[in-house]
């Protein structure tokens, strides 16, 4: 049996004190400073505040401020208690039992209960929910409330990364009573986080207030926070530049290095798990061989990627797609960081095709980095024969007239959701049923592999498992892995005790003061 532990938690609840270390070595404690509203700006608006209808990642850092999971996930990704104070899995890894905080409530003053629970997973447990993870519950039977701090989740397979799951802002915990009287959550969002909805004003601000009762005894520590809508690059950059915001985690690659320059900026990038990859045809030839999309692979400088799209704020991948941050990391060393122009002619020669081969790259055109890596791309493919020709096409086309009817040689794409669990970073690239799947490969092999890795009890089977399945995927090379793109964070120096978190989650502010 497997029993929840509260990480990172007990002293840091204790009077709003953190515990620093001094220049003698010695423990001392720093008080956090209540009050003051932080300014926060992001590029777009959210896609509504419901977690069952908001699939969006801007929707998430709303959603994550407003709202309680059973489950939190730390600076690293690593679950720790949530409203949920203790939690066990059965023996046979089929079941899952948390139980509550006594005491909780909603921001509207109404007890917060085992009922609240079942009605959420029940809520998008339902097919015509159009619940956008549904891949995260699907293992889920039945929910029951044993009594009104208790709640079970009976599954119908082992699920290795169940934690994560309850951890995601889908997750959230919504008021059963005030749903089923027709309120709106998706408008207003009345949930039992640090902050409390106030009000939202499409393409300019969303505006929180404290939550004084919140469960965690000091937090948080901000009387409000608001978050700008700001869409324009430049003047995103250049209201951190000024003071005028505060913290951003979607600083532009460009202006990066100017902002951060500055005395009063602080550098809070992390690598994260938004990572690339090139998408091969696999019915396109001669993408159909193996060998020619291994060819590519060894042709790609990923560094020269890294510096001329990314500004240098991202980390080549050398191996499988998870990164080495994650616990399912293989420590793969396939491809060499500047690329192999030799092996990948042998390769080519290796499979007969003709110097001289077309093959289009197609391309986003509003997509920066993707723009910036295709002449780079084109160049290396130029190396070892192929004659590629770049194409670009604005969305929603691309998405419409490329992507969804896999008419493509060669494209491109990146996660922006929040990757945690190892089998977030293959499952949805990898399985042969999965929507992302557009170079139509995969096996049976491949798809075995993950579902074994999700289902398996230990830590230590799912890490070995993930290991053969990421040697299986450099070696049928259904997706090209490119480069991983880190969060560039950075906030006032007037901002403590932020930790950034690899998923692009702004949880953690629950826990920064501003002085």
């Amino acid at each position: 049996m497997r029993m929840g532990q509260r990480k990172g938690f007990g002293l840091a609840a204790i009077a709003g004190a953190i515990l620093l270390t001094g220049a003698a070595g010695d423990l001392v404690a720093q008080e956090g400073k209540h009050g003051g509203t932080l300014v926060a700006a992001f590029s777009a608006d959210p896609g509504g505040f419901d977690p069952a209808r908001g699939p969006s990642g801007m929707s998430h850092v709303v959603i994550e401020q407003v709202y309680s999971t059973l489950l939190n996930l730390d600076a690293d990704a690593k679950p720790y208690a949530g409203i949920a104070e203790s939690w066990s899995a059965a023996g046979d890894g089929m079941s899952w039992t948390f139980k509550l905080r006594p005491g909780l409530t909603f921001h509207d003053g109404e007890a917060l209960t085992a009922e609240d629970v079942v009605f959420t997973f029940e809520r998008i447990l339902d097919p015509e929910s159009g619940y956008a993870y549904s891949s995260q519950i699907e293992t889920i039977d039945e929910v029951v409330a044993v009594d009104d701090l208790t709640v079970e989740f009976k599954l119908n397979r082992v699920t290795g990364p169940f934690e994560i799951y309850m951890a995601f802002p889908g997750s959230s915990i919504v008021p059963k009573d005030l749903v089923e009287s027709g309120h709106d959550l998706n408008a207003e969002p009345v949930g039992s986080g640090p902050f409390k909805f106030v009000s939202y004003t499409p393409r300019n601000v969303i505006e929180f207030v404290k939550n004084e009762n919140y469960y965690e005894e000091g937090r948080p520590y901000f009387d409000a926070m608001s978050y700008r809508i700001v869409s324009d690059a430049t003047a995103l950059s250049n209201g951190l530049k000024s003071g005028e915001i505060q913290f951003s985690n979607e600083v532009p690659p460009k202006d990066w290095q100017a902002i951060i320059s500055k005395s009063n900026m602080v550098d809070a990038s992390i690598e994260g798990s938004r990572y690339y990859w090139m998408v091969p045809n696999h019915k396109r030839e001669p993408l159909g061989n193996p060998l020619v999309r291994q060819a590519i692979a060894h042709a790609l400088n990923r560094q020269a990627i890294v510096q001329g799209a990314f500004f240098g704020q991202a980390t080549p991948i050398v191996g499988g797609v998870i990164p080495e941050w994650n616990w399912g990391y293989a420590g793969l060393k396939f491809f060499e960081p500047k690329g192999n122009i030799e092996k990948a002619k042998q390769l080519l020669a290796e499979a007969g095709v003709a110097p001289g081969t077309p093959i289009t790259l197609t391309m986003v055109s509003s997509w920066p980095p993707m723009m910036s890596m295709a002449p780079i791309i084109q160049a290396n493919l130029s190396q070892i024969g192929l004659k590629a020709e770049i194409d670009t096409m604005e969305v929603p086309r691309y998405w419409d007239e490329i992507w969804g009817p896999s008419k493509f040689d060669l494209t491109a794409m990146y996660w922006l959701s929040p990757l945690a669990d190892p089998d977030d970073f293959v499952t949805n690239t990898y399985a042969t049923t999965a929507a992302v799947n557009v170079q139509q490969g995969g096996s049976k092999e491949m798809d075995d592999l993950m579902l074994a890795a999700k289902s398996a009890v230990t830590p230590e089977e799912r890490k070995a498992l993930y290991r053969q399945q990421q040697e299986l995927s450099l070696e049928t090379m259904d997706v090209i892995p490119l480069v991983n793109g880190w969060v560039l964070t950075a906030h006032t120096d007037k901002l403590k005790n932020f930790k950034p978190m690899r998923t692009g989650f702004l949880k953690t502010l629950k826990d920064a003061w501003l002085e």
